[in-house]
């Protein structure tokens, strides 16, 4: 029997973040994942806003932009014409990253290992029990079956996920109506306009996509001379295996014979399933990311949630294991996530009507591009697919705009406040007076001090996933004791 403090079921991108996540707060997971090998091939591509600042704010997102494909400074949702624009929402990173999830993987992994992260391939979860006070996992190995106890197992492993099962979470959903395609190809030839790098949403969606009844999208230029070719099918079983040929003659219909492929690396079939976890977490087991959820790939909406998830698991996690908050502050996890996950499944089963080629559904998606030109409902939407909106419930006397929201990135006296948040810890952005309160958590809060005129506050407390858990308004005579309130409920007693 091998003890760890978390196992992680998955090596994929929300499985490594929540190792470093860990690895930040002092606590060493083990990883395993079943495949033989990282993953080759680019699958996700899409990373929006939100999650670009949580990159930025753990220091890994300069090895990231270094490989990006394209930042693209608008949105889209369902892929209509009407682009949704950031500015509203004040973020330092106001665009939609075009990076691979394959390279997004190795440089988590690198930062993973670089940390003393274990990750065992070809280790595959066959086995799981829990009691009040462990878990226990069977894990087949190449050597043969191999137990683990861990005080927490984490599920990371995918939408056919292996925790979920064993673990009996129920998952409830819808069936597929209608799949798509996505693939990676290699091209023998094709005219310069197809070959062009995106710029802007428009870019990746072709123009007035709403009277098209052939859903396709232009060709996305990848690393290392790749193409992504996505489409949609209606009548289409989504178990069916996507053939090269298939490929090849779907890409002769869409773009016409100038587009000729000499390889089609890599080709998965995608469908507008829609199921959610009822429970995120049970007992010592959790469930995150695609293991949590499964949706239609609508708005590059899946990876950018995962990582989240993560996140937002990771630090708390963290906190409990090394015995400096109580238990109970994971279930916040559920909590906070959940409505999260909840709204995804909404608005891509939307897209998904949308995104239908029928003619029935041309006046549906006529009424949206009107909506979209609306400040308004374009502003909305926009927070909805970037993430910038997410904002948590946050036990306060006191209302305030920035209260379980995420907090934008500032200048304080020692340097960005997303680069405070690269230790892993909460970051109390307040004067002397609030810094002496804070004391007792000096092991898991930073002090500085910056300018929050803006907000009519005198201070802030921003937890490590980047979120506000207690402000100081001026005209709030007793924040010091609500700033006591705050530590210990999501930082657990002082030391």
């Amino acid at each position: 029997m091998t003890a760890v403090d978390v196992l992680v079921v998955g090596a994929g991108p929300s499985g490594l973040t929540m190792a470093c996540e860990l690895a930040l707060a002092g606590v060493t997971a083990t990883v395993i994942d079943a495949q033989p090998e990282p993953n080759r091939h680019s699958k996700a591509l899409g990373l929006q806003p939100r999650t670009v600042e949580l990159l930025d704010s753990r220091g890994l997102l300069d090895a990231v932009l270094t490989e990006a494909v394209a930042r693209i400074p608008d949105g889209h949702f369902a892929g209509l014409p009407v682009p949704l624009t950031y500015d509203r929402w004040d973020s330092a990173h106001p665009y939609h990253l075009i990076y691979p999830q394959n390279l997004l993987e190795g440089v988590l992994e690198a930062e993973a290992c670089r940390r003393g992260v274990r990750v065992l391939r070809s280790h595959e979860l066959v086995g799981l029990t829990q009691s009040d006070e462990s878990a226990t996992a069977v894990v087949a190995t190449p050597d043969g079956e191999v137990r683990y106890t861990a005080r927490y197992v984490v599920g990371c492993d995918g939408h056919s996920s292996a925790v979920r099962r064993l673990g009996r979470f129920a998952f409830p959903g819808t069936s597929t109506d209608f799949s798509g395609v996505v693939a990676d190809v290699v091209l023998e030839s094709a005219p310069p306009e197809v070959l062009s790098r995106p710029r802007r949403t428009a870019d990746l969606l072709g123009d007035e996509r709403q009277e098209r009844r052939d859903v396709s999208y232009p060709l996305v230029p990848l690393p290392n001379g790749r193409y992504r070719v996505v489409w949609a099918e209606h009548g289409r079983r989504a178990e069916d295996a996507v053939t090269a040929q298939e490929v090849k003659d779907a890409v002769a219909q869409r773009y016409g014979t100038q587009v000729r492929i000499a390889d089609v690396e890599w080709a998965s079939r995608l469908s507008d399933a829609a199921h959610q976890a009822t429970d995120y977490r049970i007992g010592r087991l959790f469930v995150v990311a695609d293991a949590a959820r499964i949706h239609i790939p609508a708005g590059g909406q899946g990876l950018s949630v995962g990582i989240q998830d993560a996140v937002n698991l990771g630090w708390k996690l963290g906190l409990v294991v090394t015995g400096r908050a109580p238990d109970s502050l994971l279930d916040t996890y559920h909590d906070e996530r959940h409505p999260v996950g909840a709204r995804v499944l909404e608005n891509t089963r939307v897209q998904a009507l949308l995104t239908n080629p029928a003619a029935e559904y041309d006046a549906l998606r006529r009424t949206f591009v009107d909506l979209l030109r609306l400040r308004e409902v374009n502003d909305r939407f926009a927070g909805l697919l970037s993430g910038l909106d997410v904002r948590y419930a946050v036990d306060n006397p006191v209302a305030h705009e920035l209260l379980g929201a995420r907090m934008p990135d500032l200048p304080t006296c020692a340097g960005r406040l997303f680069e405070r948040l690269r230790s892993g810890r909460g970051v109390l952005v307040a004067g002397a007076e609030h810094a002496a309160r804070s004391r007792g958590w000096a092991d898991r809060v930073e002090t500085t001090e910056g300018d929050l005129s803006r907000w009519a506050v005198s201070g802030v407390l921003v937890r490590p996933d980047g979120h506000v858990c207690w402000v100081a308004p001026d005209d709030d005579p007793a924040h010091g004791e609500h700033l006591d309130a705050a530590l210990r409920a999501w930082f657990g007693p002082p030391a």
